[in-house]
């Protein structure tokens, strides 16, 4: 185990790394929306559209130093600048405390914390898209969706083929194969994941119902694609626990405005977002939760 001295100066870095990435990941929320490629083009001000320097780059501290202005014309800069870079940061360390990479710097915890970053990333794209503009882009949910499976087939099928050649190299692990014990793991390993696919469809099913019978004022088409990527990303049951959660964090949020009077009952919140929050709520507690409840019944 590293030094605590260590571990947080690693914390530090990888917070530093998701701010500039956070930056980056804002650009693409933008011209996702307008249709502009973020592949090539440099930064530059929405308002005059003039390049930006590296000075205007530095997260947070430029957008601090400019006085949350634009260096050249100084229209005042959106807080989702500073925004997005400070929450990609701090998804950062969660995706390093999740994955328990620098206590246990191990490949698996590698790939594990590399995963959660790239989820996590584009978490944070549909966040930003689904809060400007109440839109969850086709493009953004299915690559998430793609990602998101190929990581599980390629992590569910290195498991399969981890558990023979461990006991294809052992006589009684040769004869555990010849009684079946292997290939009955094998279909331990497919009904999980048949269950995640089942459940993420089954989550996907109840956000249709709902826009059906809501003709798409409760919520959007791209939040049945969120729901079905939520499934895949939390797996079975407790992405059933990450919909109720954000279910009721958006229960919670619009009463609060209701009752402040920032909105009536009939306005529409970007509903996505408390979605991705229950989602990240259920990765770390999610299990605890669903004891907690067990325990109830």
């Amino acid at each position: 185990m590293l030094p605590t001295e260590v571990i947080f100066v690693y914390y530090v870095l990888v917070f530093v790394l998701g701010t500039f990435i956070g930056s980056f990941l804002n650009l693409i929320s933008d011209r996702v929306l307008t249709g502009e490629t973020f592949v090539r083009g440099r930064s530059h001000c929405d308002h005059c559209k003039k390049t930006l320097e590296p000075k205007n780059l530095v997260p947070v501290l430029s957008f601090l130093i400019q006085g949350g202005k634009c260096d050249k014309c100084k229209t005042k800069l959106s807080w989702y600048y500073p925004a997005s870079e400070m929450l990609t940061g701090v998804l950062f360390i969660y995706a390093a405390f999740l994955s328990t990479i620098f206590l246990s710097p191990t490949p698996k915890n590698l790939v594990s914390f590399l995963f959660l970053i790239g989820v996590f990333c584009f978490f944070t794209i549909m966040l930003l898209t689904d809060a400007k503009e109440f839109i969850i882009p086709d493009k953004v949910v299915f690559a998430a969706i793609a990602f998101v499976m190929v990581f599980l087939i390629l992590t569910y099928s290195f498991d399969i083929v981890s558990l023979y050649l461990k006991f294809s190299h052992d006589s009684f692990g040769a004869y555990l194969i010849k009684s079946g014990y292997w290939t009955s793991q094998v279909f331990a390993v497919l009904k999980a994941f048949g269950l995640i696919i089942m459940s993420s469809f089954a989550i996907a099913g109840f956000f249709l119902f709902l826009v059906l019978i809501t003709r798409g004022r409760g919520m959007g088409a791209g939040d049945i694609k969120l729901g079905f990527l939520l499934g895949l990303v939390n797996g079975f049951p407790l992405n059933i626990i990450a919909i109720f959660l954000g279910f009721v964090l958006g229960a919670v949020y619009s009463l609060f405005l209701i009752v402040f009077r920032k909105t009536t009952i009939k306005d529409t919140i970007a509903f996505g977002p408390f979605l991705i929050l229950g989602s990240l709520i259920c990765l770390l507690y999610g299990s605890i939760i669903l004891n907690w409840y067990i325990h109830l019944l």
